[in-house]
């Protein structure tokens, strides 16, 4: 690492932003993000509805680089894990997270920590039944680092890569627990190579087009697991429809979440 990145990581604040605001996420669940600054995106609704697709209840889930816990707390919400656990290295974001769920109404018991997910070991927080991921995707070099902290958390791989997190995946994955992993389709083969190296096999893909029409995918969700099979599932949805309508293969995953269920009259 070099001098100038080290310096800015050390510089990084975790102080309360003074554009953050508290959004509606799902449910009667809020969120707090920052107006300018790292916000929930498709990306993590993507992530969130394959971890959570199923419904199975794990007993225990950990989101790896969990940010202000936007894939967490869509994925808690629709599982209500026995245990759910966030892992984060930005203490802006870590600050955020842990405040959005002090305020959270009854929820199952969730924990943010503030770390690198380099550090993350079994021997340090045990074995997860499921784990996702949503790393950021531009390599250092790649293009202008912003001068804010959060957001060059999110996009730029200051502490590692797609590599780092099916690595710590890897060792903290239950023999038959399932990892969740969001990233640009033009890099699939990178994704695949990263799961391959760290010991994982991936078991399904879902390719996401942003508009009817558009000839190539912009993200993928894969599905990775400890153990090989020979019968990948793939799936293609897309976001909008031609006339900017929410397209039916989108609005099945809005709905799988809950997303566009009222909340509560409690």
């Amino acid at each position: 690492m070099t001098t100038d990145l080290q310096a800015l990581l050390d510089a990084e604040p975790g102080g309360w932003p003074d554009d953050a605001q508290r959004d509606r996420l799902v449910g009667d669940w809020w969120i707090w993000q920052r107006k300018r600054g790292h916000r929930t995106s498709t990306d993590d609704v993507l992530t969130a509805w394959l971890a959570a697709r199923g419904g199975a209840r794990p007993a225990r889930y950990i989101d790896l680089g969990c940010g202000i816990g936007s894939v967490m707390l869509l994925t808690a919400h629709r599982l209500r894990p026995g245990e759910t656990r966030g892992v984060e290295a930005q203490a802006q974001s870590v600050a955020m997270a842990q405040r959005t769920i002090a305020e959270l109404p009854d929820p199952p018991p969730i924990e943010v920590t503030h770390g690198d997910l380099r550090n993350v070991t079994a021997d340090g927080f045990g074995r997860f039944d499921l784990v996702t991921g949503s790393p950021p995707y531009l390599p250092l070099g790649t293009g202008v680092l912003s001068p804010d902290a959060q957001r060059r958390a999110c996009r730029f791989e200051l502490r590692g890569g797609v590599e780092a997190y099916c690595a710590a995946a890897a060792r903290v994955m239950a023999d038959d627990g399932r990892f969740s992993l969001v990233f640009q389709t033009i890099w699939q083969d990178r994704v695949v190579a990263a799961g391959r190296e760290a010991g994982l096999h991936l078991h399904e893909q879902v390719d996401v087009t942003t508009r009817e029409g558009n000839a190539d995918p912009f993200l993928s969700v894969f599905g990775f697991g400890h153990t090989a099979t020979s019968d990948v599932r793939r799936e293609h949805l897309v976001v909008r429809a031609a006339d900017g309508s929410i397209h039916p293969t989108w609005q099945r995953v809005r709905n799988d979440l809950g997303l566009d269920a009222p909340p509560s009259a409690d």
